[in-house]
């Protein structure tokens, strides 16, 4: 996909802005809003793309059932770029993520000519970890947070234990992928970029076996941050080895969590690519923080689950993928529930 599918968007229409530049790169988002006059105050819905921070764009992950929901409503979908390692660390990924969160609440209003009302924060795999983070560190929450098999915790010992691949896919040798893309921290001059199509085969791509060498070394946290060995001392001494500048990249272990707003966490079950214990793990550590949390973790579900069904209306579909279909439609309700009523008297399920 090279352009927000418009042809698909009955009602609606979409637009490419550039909402930054830096480093010589225009950081584009695409923005699909109701034609005509457009209820205000609006809600936006934002959504971060996936690709564990490595690959991908603003159509990757492409969540067709959010952007169905959205339709229904009359709300805007906005869906941006971000810059990817490892030609920078996730600090430009994050100030990436938060300008655009920024942005949509102070200039997306004026670029429509309306108010905007509330904003729903979304993000897919690398996504879902993005929206976490940019939710604990900006001052304005917003109304609610949606991961969708995020990575959430970059502390997890998926990150930190070596000798396996995702996907359940064989070893590799890692040394030349290393090589051809080195840690940011040794103050390489490859050009930065924000935006990297997900490519059509994995197996035949240039830049993906870096996510395999991620994991199959262990060295998430090296190029996460730029910090040569992260990995292996928070391995070894703990999570207090993280450095202070660093620790806005780990949201879970050290943001206030009290402050988040309430948060939905979908994750498959069977995913093979970011563990659903991620999302189990990090629904305890939001509810012990008293953040009103809704969890949906259906079974059968791989990574990318909510992506294979289509571009389909799972309001009112039905058929082989009735269960997804049902998980999506609760986080639909959920999300009603909280723009329409606010979170006051929403219990914890």
């Amino acid at each position: 996909m090279t352009s927000f599918p418009v042809a698909e968007l009955v009602g609606y229409m979409a637009r490419t802005i550039t909402f930054k530049s830096v480093q010589n790169i225009d950081i584009k988002l695409d923005v699909a809003y109701p034609q005509g006059e457009i209820k205000t105050p609006a809600t936006v819905l934002l959504h971060y793309h996936g690709g564990f921070l490595v690959v991908g764009d603003r159509y990757a992950f492409f969540p067709y059932w959010l952007v169905n929901a959205s339709i229904s409503r009359n709300w805007i979908f906005v869906t941006p770029d971000y810059r990817l390692l490892p030609e920078t660390t996730a600090q430009s990924s994050l100030e990436d993520a938060v300008d655009a969160y920024t942005w949509v609440w102070s200039r997306l209003g004026p670029e429509l000519g309306l108010e905007i009302g509330s904003v729903v924060l979304a993000g897919s795999s690398a996504g879902g970890y993005l929206a976490l983070a940019t939710a604990a560190v900006v001052d304005r929450k917003p109304n609610a947070l949606l991961s969708i098999y995020g990575m959430l915790d970059p502390t997890f010992e998926r990150y930190l234990k070596p000798g396996s691949n995702i996907f359940g896919r064989p070893l590799v040798d890692t040394a030349p992928i290393l090589d051809r893309f080195p840690n940011p921290g040794n103050k390489h001059t490859k050009p930065q970029i924000s935006a990297y199509p997900l490519p059509a085969d994995i197996t035949k791509d240039e830049r993906f076996p870096l996510v395999s060498a991620f994991h199959i070394d262990a060295l998430f946290l090296d190029y996460l941050t730029g910090t040569k060995g992260l990995s292996h001392d928070v391995r070894t001494s703990g999570e207090e080895a993280i450095p202070q500048q660093q620790r806005n990249l780990f949201p879970l272990t050290f943001s206030d969590l009290t402050k988040l707003p309430p948060t939905i966490l979908l994750h498959g079950k069977n995913d093979t690519a970011v563990p659903v214990d991620l999302s189990i793990r990090a629904a305890e550590k939001l509810r012990q923080a008293g953040v009103v949390v809704q969890a949906e973790f259906p079974v059968n579900a791989e990574h990318g689950f909510d992506v294979r069904v289509g571009n389909v209306n799972v309001e009112l579909a039905a058929g082989e993928s009735l269960a997804t279909y049902q998980s999506l439609r609760k986080i639909i309700i959920f999300l009603d529930n909280i723009l329409s009523l606010g979170s006051d008297g929403l219990g914890q399920s």
